[in-house]
């Protein structure tokens, strides 16, 4: 249920300044957790512009969640990916959150599901049968929300500093 004064919506133009601050305040969270995180200052517009593109080639869609405020979420998702460069998997279609993010400060008030649930509708109204997702194995936060969900782990890339 999408919280009073909340709506989502598509992308457009007018919305990168917006964006880019969730994403910025994104990156400060996941710096916590990865320290190979870019700085949340380092991003910008060129982070839209790349969303943007990947968006274009996999006929997705950039989704804002919109409050009495102003942009408090978004999320990117991928609607056409192709499993045909996995040497041990079959080919086959799948859809790709590419980003879900929302501002701490709303954190815990459904606009995460609310987002995720616009993808999920959306990959479904494409016809494809399979959503995926990226989190930091340190999120455990991000984890357990996308576990509520009904995401389960794919893969796990597992990693030792040397």
């Amino acid at each position: 249920m999408l919280p009073e004064g909340i709506t989502i919506r598509e992308f457009r133009a007018g919305d990168e300044a917006a964006v880019v601050a969730v994403v910025r305040d994104l990156h400060s969270n996941e710096r916590q957790i990865y320290d190979r995180t870019r700085p949340a200052d380092t991003m910008g517009v060129w982070y839209i512009d790349r969303m943007k593109q990947e968006i274009a080639e996999s006929r997705g869609q950039i989704l804002i969640a919109e409050g009495p405020d102003g942009i408090v979420g978004y999320a990117s998702l991928l609607t056409f990916m192709s499993s045909e460069n996995e040497k041990d998997e079959i080919n086959y279609s799948y859809s790709y959150v590419g980003d879900l993010a929302v501002l701490a400060q709303c954190r815990n008030q459904g606009i995460g599901s609310a987002l995720l649930d616009a993808c999920e509708a959306l990959a479904r109204a494409a016809g494809q049968q399979w959503l995926r997702l990226s989190v930091l194995a340190g999120n455990a936060r991000a984890r357990a929300f996308y576990r509520r969900h009904g995401l389960d782990e794919h893969l796990v890339t597992l990693e030792k500093k040397l």
